[in-house]
Order: structure tokens, then sequence, then C-alpha cells
């Protein structure tokens, strides 16, 4: 394979994890909306811990580096994207 589709390949695969944020952005906002028309707190510190463990498992078993996949998460959790 050539450098040129190697590339090209790797700006597809960029193009959806910004499609994907976005996705998961309009979710966010779904839930926050939710939250608060019920009073319920925006945090969840005990759903963002478990939904961290399981990424981080998740990113293990595909042998993703976790300091590297902790810090993405840090920035994606409980941040808005809009």
């Amino acid at each position: 394979m050539k450098l040129a589709e190697m590339r090209a390949q790797l700006d597809a695969l960029d193009a959806e994890l910004i499609e994907l944020l976005a996705r998961r952005a309009s979710v966010v906002e779904e839930i926050w909306a939710w939250k608060q028309q019920h009073q319920v707190a925006r945090i969840d510190p005990a759903r963002e811990l478990e939904l961290r463990s399981r990424l981080l498992a998740q990113a293990e078993s595909l042998g993703l580096s976790i300091d590297a996949i902790s810090a993405i998460l840090d920035r994606i959790i409980g941040v808005p994207l809009r």
C-alpha cells in the first residue's frame, strides 16, 4: 500500500471520529436537558467511573495505551463539546 493510500485511510477514520464526537455531543445535550427537567445532577461520578473503567478495559484489550486513552476520556467525558 502506498503512503497516500494509508493517509487517505487515516483521513477517513479521523473524519469518522469527528462525526462520532458530534453525535456524542448531541446525546449529551439531550441527557443534560432531561436531567435539568427532572432536577437530576448533571454529573454522575459513579457513572463516569464505571464508563471510564469499561472503556479503559476495552482499550487495553485492543492493545491501546491506557495513558493515552485515559487522557482522551478526560477530554470528552462530562465536557460539553458544543
